[in-house]
């Protein structure tokens, strides 16, 4: 399977085999493999993404099985399943300019955003200019960490301030997509998560006793080695304070000294969106790559699919 991804990601740092053993396990996400004479050729994986009725999906196929037919195999499987489990919108991010790119326009996927993906390598961290960020004083705020269950004074103000991902400039969210969080839908995240042996770590900007004002969060599994950033919001009134700053690179300092096996953090931005941009530069992050987001309609897919393919 690790060779299947090999040529189209900038390394990472190896990943431990219990960490890999988790990624295999995880019970929401579904894969497939394609092989031809026992040898793998191809692989598909599809998870829920955190937009409604829509799944992320990945797939891969070795570079000298390309054009046979794998990929196109591997996608009538992965629309099949998700039209059954009722999902509309499938989801991937590609390299630009490459057969993965051409492979999803000819079957009439959209181009969303453009993405920047960063990276904030540990074993060059540069602690004392990240102590520094987090020792600035915001009169009024104070830095709040939790990590598996958000507290229940934070929870509801938590789940508004989710909402506000919604104000960061994209091309990909459609109208009424955002989700409208609220104490059950964290609650039930956060179930999940555990069910699969992930805990979200966040760090939060508090303002009063209990009002979410900006916030970070990393999923972190057991073994985790290089782990992703998701959502980073700073709640309107509260923006241009510099909080989304002050809570990566507390969040930045916690991994470092709380997970010490964690190797690097990345982050994935849309490129219209200068100000998070910004901040990651200020905490040190660094462009690894660009990517362009996906999308498409699985009924219109599972249209030009038709009928199915054979494997390959």
């Amino acid at each position: 399977m690790g060779a299947i991804e090999r040529g189209e990601y900038a390394p990472a740092p190896a990943q431990p085999s219990e960490r890999l053993r988790e990624q295999l396990t995880d019970p929401s996400t579904t894969r497939w493999a394609g092989s031809l004479d026992g040898v793998v050729v191809g692989s598909a994986e599809v998870r829920p993404a955190g937009e409604p009725k829509t799944a992320f999906a990945r797939i891969y196929v070795l570079p000298d099985m390309r054009g046979n037919g794998v990929g196109r195999s591997l996608l009538t499987e992965v629309v099949r399943d998700q039209q059954a489990a009722g999902m509309e919108i499938l989801a991937t991010t590609v390299l630009a300019d490459t057969p993965g790119a051409r492979f999803a326009l000819d079957l009439g996927a959209a181009i969303g955003d453009e993405l920047v993906i960063n990276v904030l390598d540990f074993e060059t961290l540069d602690r004392a200019a990240l102590r520094r960020v987090v020792d600035t004083d915001h009169i009024g705020y104070r830095l709040v960490h939790w990590s598996g269950r958000t507290p229940d004074a934070l929870v509801d103000s938590y789940a508004l301030a989710k909402r506000a991902i919604a104000d960061a400039p994209n091309n990909h969210l459609p109208t009424g997509a955002v989700v409208k969080w609220d104490r059950g839908l964290v609650r039930q995240s956060e179930r999940e998560r555990a069910d699969r042996g992930a805990e979200l770590w966040v760090t939060a900007a508090v303002v009063g006793s209990s009002t979410v004002a900006a916030f970070t969060a990393v999923e972190v599994g057991r073994s985790a080695v290089d782990v992703g950033q998701e959502d980073t919001v700073v709640v309107g009134e509260h923006r241009r304070l510099g909080l989304a700053t002050w809570v990566k690179a507390a969040m930045a300092l916690r991994l470092a000294d709380e997970r010490p096996s964690v190797r690097r953090l990345s982050s994935t931005t849309a490129i219209a969106n200068t100000g998070m941009r910004t901040v990651n530069a200020r905490t040190g992050f660094r462009e690894l790559t660009r990517r362009l987001l996906i999308t498409a309609n699985i009924a219109d897919l599972a249209k030009r699919l038709h009928p199915p393919l054979g494997a390959a």
